[in-house]
């Protein structure tokens, strides 16, 4: 479905000092490193954090259009083969709203945006989707049928609740899973009655060995935490790591509204909070976000990048729109510090945003050359150079590209 394509080479380029040859060559070499490497990912995906549309971000889409919030960050995702992210209201003119302090809901109309966006599939698996009830809920999925966005995390019942979204690209299919963990409990799904589904964990277990004997790779999403946290509590890292040992090959969290480390375990990327992405409120605490890129294979993590975004809506004004300079540089940095404790010690991501699986611990004397043509600029290519030949297990000493 995406138009990028993803193609890999690797290579070595070098002048020629033969004047009535042309300037450069590319050699393409073949080498055995000390560790195999499978250069044919099979899927790249996009993944931001929570989108909540509604309250003061409507009247600026009244007057915008649908796709505004999307206007600077579209072609990022379009580039991937998926994009997904964690939808926060219900899509619904529902009026009967459930009893607590923050209800929020998007006219229907304004769904189209989502598409405009560049996303694929969402989650409904949160603590907003069921504000204004089963009516709401079941509005919002038959305006998401209706434009071909696919879901997963939430329906009619418990069943329907714990069902993915499957999705086919590239002759890949890939479920995407969906649990909510936060409060109300209210909103759980249950065996008759509609709402979120809860990983208990024998029946999160149970349906993920289940969906990966039908599909080649399987992508759970959390909402999950506490807001404004940095760090991963305890039941994250324990139903993160069993969704993995169960089938998963990519873990998203959200929630928190800011961001929280990011660990390899078993050579699966778990993104504990992605942060805000389009997101109506104006809080002076969730500013900063990322959006996450990642390549997949049958081994895993191929390598990923972390994208640095500004979410202040003081500045952005329900806009995200990517970083640069300084600020790109510190958003890295932080969330680099915030995941050196979930890896042991070990950084693994650069200044540079990217992330390279197992695959990459080759030792110094290994020369590797990745040329990377797909949603990323070729700037990006030295910046993997620099990751690959240092191990990541130390901060890249520059800026990475301005993308």
């Amino acid at each position: 479905m995406r138009k990028g394509q993803i193609v890999l080479s690797i290579f070595f380029a070098f002048f020629l000092l033969d004047k009535s040859q042309p300037a450069t060559a590319q050699i393409y070499l073949k080498f055995e490193p000390a560790h195999s490497i499978k250069l044919n990912p099979g899927i790249s995906l996009a993944a931001v954090g929570d989108v909540m549309l509604g309250s003061w971000v409507i009247p600026v889409l009244a007057e915008q259009g649908a796709d505004y919030p999307f206007k600077k960050t579209n072609r990022y995702l379009e580039a991937a083969d998926i994009a997904i992210a964690n939808l926060e209201a219900p899509f619904t003119e529902d009026t009967v709203a459930f009893e607590k302090k923050f209800n929020f809901k998007v006219p229907p109309k304004y769904a189209r945006g989502l598409l405009a966006g560049g996303f694929d599939v969402v989650t409904l698996a949160n603590n907003h989707i069921m504000d204004f009830g089963e009516s709401g809920l079941l509005s919002t999925i038959q305006t998401l049928d209706k434009i071909g966005i696919k879901h997963c995390g939430a329906g009619e019942d418990l069943y329907e609740a714990h069902q993915p979204a499957v999705f086919e690209t590239n002759g890949k299919r890939i479920a995407f899973f969906g649990y909510s963990m936060t409060f109300p409990t209210e909103f759980y799904a249950k065996k008759d009655s509609s709402g979120t589904a809860y990983p208990e964990p024998e029946l999160m277990q149970h349906s993920l060995e289940v969906w990966e004997n039908f599909v080649d790779f399987t992508v759970v999403s959390f909402h999950w935490s506490a807001e404004k946290r940095e760090t991963p509590k305890d039941y994250q890292v324990y139903f993160a790591h069993l969704a993995i040992d169960s089938g998963a090959d990519l873990i998203l969290g959200h929630h928190p509204h800011v961001l929280q480390g990011i660990e390899l375990y078993k050579n699966r990327l778990i993104a504990y909070s992605l942060g805000n992405f389009a997101f109506g409120s104006y809080s002076k605490l969730a500013v900063d976000s990322i959006i996450l890129k990642a390549y997949l294979n049958d081994d895993g993590l191929q390598y990923a990048q972390c994208i640095p975004i500004n979410v202040d809506n003081r500045e952005v004004e329900f806009q995200p729109a990517l970083l640069d300079g300084e600020r790109k540089e510190a958003v890295l940095c932080k969330l680099s510090t915030l995941s050196l404790n979930l890896n042991n010690g070990r950084n693994i991501l650069g200044n540079s945003g990217i992330i390279l699986g197992d695959w990459a611990g080759f030792h110094d004397d290994w020369l590797l050359n990745i040329a990377v043509s797909t949603f990323w600029n070729s700037g990006s290519t030295t910046d993997i150079i620099e990751s690959a030949k240092s191990g990541t297990t130390e901060p890249i000493r520059k800026s990475g590209p301005v993308l």
